[in-house]
């Protein structure tokens, strides 16, 4: 019997297990899994014999950072790592509502981009760290300043991707529904929004990275909350607690990031390499 003969479920059926099957019969070392445990417990080994070679006092053992681990749950550190974050989603939020609905309008109109689009780009490129000063000035050195450099970190990725989005859907989609009579604004949630959801998410998700960056650099700056615990466990070099501590702010950001790249592929299972295309647009 041809497969022409077989009914679709039954071909996407056998299709699936042959996939599965030719999974199964992969030599050991082309696995997945295989090739991960080997190369993170490579880098496992490589830590512990360069830590044991130089020593504790420039670089931490593996026992030693997870002995650091124990006593930043002891001492309060973790307790202060997630109140930051807690900061930091805050700024990030004002740049989501901020940053993504001017991208769109960039895209969507070229007199906003025209009239916004050169001051994008300009801090786009700009060192950010080195602005740092004029919003201690503008906003002290509390709460608001750490807001504000997160906010500012984080917004121009939320403006950029989105645009990039809107400048990148067919042009033929567009005349059509200007063929249709579809005005600007319905055009704006029926056809770029939609179009534009792959991107606002990849935003999201660059943004987040940045938004992390920019409360660690803010709060070393004015030495406050995790940024204080940092400097003050590396003067002490109390290395293995520092580890710890900066171990886990990565790890907070990266289970972050995984959650919006498992929305994305939720919501945009069609959506092909979008920080690829963004990068082009940049």
């Amino acid at each position: 019997m041809s497969l022409d003969a077989v009914p679709a479920t039954a071909t996407t059926g056998v299709s699936v297990q042959y996939v599965r099957g030719r999974q199964a019969r992969l030599p050991l070392r082309h696995r997945a899994w295989f090739q991960r445990t080997l190369v993170w417990g490579g880098i496992l080994v490589a830590w512990q014999l360069f830590a044991m070679n130089v020593g504790p006092f420039f670089f931490p053992t593996i026992p030693e950072v997870l002995a650091g681990a124990v006593e930043s749950f002891a001492d309060g550190t973790y307790l202060t790592v997630l109140a930051s974050f807690q900061q930091m989603l805050i700024g990030f939020a004002l740049a989501a509502v901020v940053g993504i609905p001017l991208g769109l309008l960039m895209g969507q109109f070229k007199f906003v981009d025209f009239v916004i689009g050169p001051f994008v780009n300009a801090f786009f490129v700009t060192s950010l760290a080195a602005l740092l000063p004029f919003i201690i000035l503008l906003f002290g050195t509390g709460f608001e300043f750490r807001v504000a450099v997160v906010f500012l970190f984080a917004v121009f990725y939320l403006i950029i991707t989105p645009a990039a989005g809107v400048r990148s859907i067919d042009r033929g989609v567009t005349e059509m529904g200007t063929s249709f009579g579809v005005g600007p604004v319905r055009r704006l949630w029926s056809i770029t929004l939609p179009g534009t959801l792959p991107f606002v998410i990849t935003g999201l998700r660059l943004g987040l990275g940045q938004a992390v960056q920019g409360m660690v650099v803010a709060e070393l700056w004015v030495s406050i909350g995790t940024g204080r615990k940092l400097l003050s466990l590396g003067y002490a070099r109390e290395l293995g607690q520092f580890f710890a501590a900066a171990a886990a702010v990565v790890l907070i950001g990266a289970f972050l990031t995984a959650l919006l790249l498992y929305g994305q592929r939720k919501l945009t299972p069609w959506a092909g390499d979008v920080e690829q295309a963004v990068s082009g647009a940049r």
